[in-house]
C-alpha cells in the first residue's frame, strides 16, 4: 500500500515487552517494517548500524549500554532517526536525561496499545517534517489511527488498562465524543480523486483546524467511511461553539449535509464504545432533511420526543393483498400517502421513524418474494433492499421515494411494450457509462436526465432492455469490478470497498456476499490458495 516502508527497532531487555510491542500492532498492514528486536543497547547500536531504522523505541535501563548512553549516541551519529523511550515509573529520574538526548516521547511500562499507536503516529509526523514525501507520511499516519481506534468504538469490552495514558497525549479527567457524520462524501470523492486516505487526511485537518489543534484524538471511522469520531476534554459549551465552526468549514469544500452528535461527558477512556453508541442514539433523532444538524446528549431525563410509527397494523394486510393482485399504483399508494412518507420532511419525521418505516415495508416486500416467487430472487430482491436502507442514510427523500417505486415495479412488472430502436441505443449507452463510472454515486433520475427520458420510462425499458433492474446491474458491476481488485491488487478490503463505490465496509460486505455467496474475507482467502 505504501512504496516505501519504515523500519521500526525496539531496544528492551524483557523478552515478554519485546514480544508485546512486536504482536501489539500489524505494522506490516501500515508500510512499517518490524526490525528483529534489540536485547540491549550495544544490541541496539549494531542493529541501527546495519538496518538504519527510522524510529526506534528503547528501554532505558538495559545491561551494557543504557538507555540514556543509547540515544546519546545516536543522537550523534544517526540525528535522523526518531527516538521514543519506554520504561517504568521508577525511572521518571530518568526522563529530564532522555529528552536531553533527543527522545520526542516517553512512555510507561506497562505499554498499551493506544499509547503505542499515538507515539509511532507522532514518530512519522516528525519523520514528515523533513521529507519530501510529506502527505504520504501523514496519510499513513492518519490510517494507523483509524484503523485501530475503528476497532475500539467497535468492541464492546475493552481489556483492562488499555487506555491508560500517562504520556502527554491524553490525560483527560472527563471525556466527551464527537460523531460527524456525513450524509454524502461524493463530493470530496471527486475532489480527492477516488484517494481513500487523502480524504480522510483532510477532512481530518479540517476538523483539527476547527478545535486550533489542541489535545484530542481524531478518527475516520473504517467500517463507516463518511462518520469522523473526535475524542476531547472540551466542555459542552466549546464543543457546540467547534461544531458550528465545523459545520462552516465544511460547507466550502464537502457541499454534504452533516450531523454532528456530542455525547455526555464520561471519565474514563474505557467507555469510548458506549460514548459511540450514544452518539449514534442521538443521530437517530435528527430531522429527515437535507439540513445540518447539532445534536447533543441529554441525560437529564427530560421529557423526550416521542418516536411516531407510521406503519398501522392494519396497512401490512392491505400491501400484502396488494401485492398478490398486483395492484401497483395501491402498492404505492399505501407506501407513500398512507404511511405519509412522500410528506415526511414536511411533516418533520425523525430520521429513526423513516427507518423504520421502510425498514417494514422491505420486509414485506422480502416475504412476497419467498412466498410467491422463490428462493430465486431473493438474492437479487436482498441487494435492492440493502440499496435502499442505505440510502435512507443521505436524507434525500426524493431518491429513497425513487428507489422504492423502482423495487416495487421490479417485483410487480408491467406488460412488456415495444422498444424503439432509438430508446434501446440509449439503454445500451447508459449501461457503458455505468461500466466506465460504477464508483460514482448514480441515480435513476441522474441518469434519466442525462439521457433526457422519464424517469419511470427509462427504468422500465432498462429493465426489459437489459433484463435486469438499474440498481441490480449497478450493484453486479460493483462487484465484479471488486472482485477483479481482491484478485490483482494488494490493497486491502476497506479500499477496495471504497474504489467500488461503497463508503460502508459493513455495506460493501453484505451486497458482496448476497451477490456471490462469500464474504470479500473468504473470497481474498480462496483467491490467496488458488495462487499457492
Amino acid at each position: 500500500m505504501y512504496e516505501k516502508k519504515y523500519k521500526v527497532l525496539i531496544a528492551d531487555d524483557e523478552y515478554w515487552t519485546r514480544e508485546k510491542l512486536r504482536n501489539m500492532i500489524l505494522w506490516e498492514k501500515y508500510g512499517l517494517e518490524f526490525l528483529e528486536p534489540a536485547v540491549n543497547g550495544e544490541d541496539a547500536l549494531q542493529s541501527i548500524e546495519e538496518y538504519r531504522p527510522d524510529i526506534l523505541i528503547t528501554d532505558i535501563n538495559m545491561p551494557f549500554l543504557d538507555g540514556v548512553q543509547l540515544l546519546t549516541e545516536v543522537g550523534k551519529k544517526y540525528p535522523d532517526i526518531v527516538t521514543f523511550v519506554i520504561s517504568g515509573y521508577d525511572d521518571f529520574d530518568y526522563v529530564r536525561d532522555t529528552f536531553m538526548s533527543g527522545a520526542i516521547n516517553y512512555l510507561v511500562k506497562p505499554v498499551t496499545k493506544i499509547e503505542l499507536i499515538k507515539a509511532v503516529v507522532k514518530a512519522l509526523e516528525k519523520i514528515s517534517e523533513r521529507e519530501n514525501e510529506q502527505l504520504e507520511l501523514l496519510k499513513a499516519a492518519s490510517v494507523i489511527q483509524d484503523s485501530e481506534f475503528s476497532q475500539m468504538i467497535q468492541r464492546r469490552e475493552v481489556p483492562e488498562n488499555s487506555f491508560r495514558s500517562t504520556d502527554n497525549f491524553m490525560e483527560f479527567a472527563e471525556m466527551s465524543l464527537m460523531l460527524i457524520k456525513i450524509h454524502n462524501l461524493q463530493e470530496a470523492i471527486r475532489a480527492s480523486g477516488h484517494d481513500r486516505n487523502l480524504i480522510s487526511y483532510n477532512i481530518k485537518k479540517e476538523i483539527k483546524a476547527a478545535f486550533n489543534n489542541e489535545n484530542l484524538i481524531v478518527f475516520n471511522n473504517i467500517y463507516r467511511l463518511n462518520e469522523f469520531i473526535v475524542v476531547t476534554d472540551k466542555s459542552k459549551r466549546d464543543l457546540i461553539k467547534t461544531a458550528e465552526k465545523i459545520r462552516f468549514r465544511f460547507s466550502t469544500f464537502i457541499k454534504s449535509c452533516i450531523t454532528i452528535c456530542i455525547s455526555a461527558q464520561s471519565y474514563s477512556m474505557e467507555s469510548i464504545h458506549m460514548a459511540y453508541v450514544e452518539a449514534i442514539g442521538i443521530l437517530m433523532t435528527r430531522k429527515y432533511c437535507l439540513k445540518d444538524e447539532v445534536l447533543i446528549s441529554d441525560r437529564t431525563g427530560g421529557e423526550k420526543e416521542k418516536v411516531v410509527a407510521h406503519f398501522k397494523p392494519d396497512y401490512e394486510k392491505h400491501l400484502k393483498n396488494a401485492l398478490r393482485t398486483g395492484d401497483v399504483e395501491l402498492i404505492k399508494k399505501i407506501v407513500f400517502k398512507w404511511t405519509g412518507l412522500i410528506k415526511c420532511q414536511k411533516n418533520g419525521w425523525s430520521y429513526l421513524e423513516v427507518k423504520q418505516t421502510v425498514r417494514q415495508v422491505l420486509t414485506i416486500l422480502l416475504d412476497y418474494v419467498i412466498q410467491k416467487q422463490g428462493f430465486m430472487k431473493v438474492a437479487d430482491v436482498e441487494s435492492f433492499l440493502e440499496t435502499i436502507e442505505k440510502t435512507t442514510e443521505s436524507l434525500d427523500l426524493q431518491l429513497l421515494c425513487e428507489m422504492l417505486e423502482e423495487v416495487i415495479e421490479y417485483l410487480i412488472p408491467e406488460k412488456e411494450e415495444h422498444t424503439t430502436n432509438a430508446m434501446a441505443e440509449i439503454v445500451h449507452q447508459a449501461a457503458g457509462w455505468i461500466d466506465e463510472h460504477y464508483s460514482e454515486e448514480m441515480s435513476l433520475a441522474m441518469l434519466a436526465e442525462r439521457y433526457h427520458v422519464a424517469s419511470t420510462y427509462f427504468s422500465r425499458m432498462f429493465r426489459q432492455e437489459i433484463g435486469e433492474s438499474l440498481i441490480l446491474y449497478i450493484t453486479r458491476r460493483r462487484v465484479e469490478k471488486a472482485k477483479e481488485y481482491i484478485r490483482n491488487s494488494d490493497m486491502n478490503l476497506t479500499e477496495i470497498a471504497f474504489v467500488v463505490g461503497y463508503d460502508d465496509y459493513a455495506y460493501f460486505s453484505r451486497v458482496f456476499k448476497k451477490s456471490t455467496g462469500v464474504s470479500p474475507r473468504d473470497y481474498k482467502s480462496q483467491c490467496r490458495e488458488e495462487k499457492m
